[in-house]
């Protein structure tokens, strides 16, 4: 009976997994109700607020399937090569060694799926050079970092701590490749988005603050390296091609470096379109009304010499 309870308990911790899973969809669904509360506190209705909120973060699914196949994979991988050394061993001590090694092979498979969603979610350095000096801005107390689109191009424009100040929101659109439209994930960036992380194409050319004149005046897109390699297998003649998002026309002019997907590590990004595209990319147009907080980041580089406890006072 004692072997039968030890067994039983073996099989709990292999399928903990599930656990985690429950943990991730837990956090996840944490920051959906938030991020509505914060919309309803700016004027949206309950229903358009979390509506707003699900499109936002509806990406969790992507991270979740990749984070869902981190787990298992490791953990089988782990599993196999344990067992195969305790299949060699097993014939010096066929009982204690059967034992040993199943609850040795669990306990680094447990280990695996810890370090998996870590790497996803804290290791990982972001992808950009000089990445140690780039900030996160937000308001003082505030746990949201939501910001209104007036209110960045002042800080922006008049802040005396960081180079410059990029912004970014998430996007969920229809998009349209030449065989039917496929929902797809990005962000919407400021134009100096790309000059402010400092990375450059890896094919075409990435939008500039230089190519925005106003609402719905840059209809251009940038790929990432994995979509281009997934929906156009690498063909170079993407570049200058149009396609359908939310039914209007884009066109291609760039694709991201490999390894560069954004600047939230835990969302699985498709492209990059320019902020001042809201309307045609989200169904509205908010970019000046002052008092509604949308964007999801504001982010620069200290300058030289400036400290992050000096930059908190400017």
């Amino acid at each position: 009976m004692k072997l039968l309870a030890y067994f039983r308990s073996l099989a709990a911790r292999f399928f903990y997994h599930s656990t985690v899973e429950d943990d991730l969809e837990a956090e996840l669904r944490s920051h959906v109700q938030h991020r509505a509360d914060d919309l309803e506190r700016c004027g949206l209705s309950h229903d358009e607020a979390l509506r707003r909120a699900r499109i936002e973060f509806g990406g969790h699914e992507k991270f979740k399937e990749e984070s869902r196949a981190a787990l298992g994979g490791e953990f089988i991988e782990t599993l196999l090569r344990d067992v195969r050394f305790g299949v060699r061993v097993l014939r010096k001590s066929p009982g204690f060694t059967a034992v040993a090694v199943l609850t040795l092979a669990l306990a680094i498979g447990a280990n695996a799926v810890v370090f998996a969603v870590m790497d996803a979610l804290v290791l990982r350095p972001l992808n950009v050079p000089e990445a140690q000096s780039l900030y996160v801005v937000g308001r003082a107390n505030d746990q949201t970092g939501y910001e209104s689109y007036p209110n960045y191009i002042d800080l922006r424009d008049r802040n005396r701590s960081f180079d410059a100040l990029a912004a970014d929101d998430f996007a969920l659109v229809g998009l349209d490749t030449g065989q039917g439209s496929e929902r797809a994930w990005g962000y919407k960036t400021s134009g100096n988005y790309f000059d402010v992380l400092g990375i450059q194409p890896y094919l075409g050319r990435f939008f500039h603050a230089s190519d925005e004149h106003g609402p719905n005046s840059a209809p251009y897109l940038v790929l990432t390296y994995d979509y281009w390699h997934n929906h156009f297998h690498d063909a170079p003649g993407v570049v200058g091609r149009t396609v359908q998002l939310n039914k209007y026309p884009f066109t291609i002019i760039g694709v991201a470096p490999p390894g560069f997907r954004g600047t939230f590590l835990a969302f699985f990004t498709d492209f990059f379109v320019p902020i001042v595209n809201q309307e045609q990319v989200d169904g509205v147009n908010l970019l000046s009304a002052r008092g509604n907080r949308w964007m999801g980041e504001m982010l620069g580089h200290l300058k030289p010499g400036v400290t992050l406890d000096s930059a908190h006072q400017n």
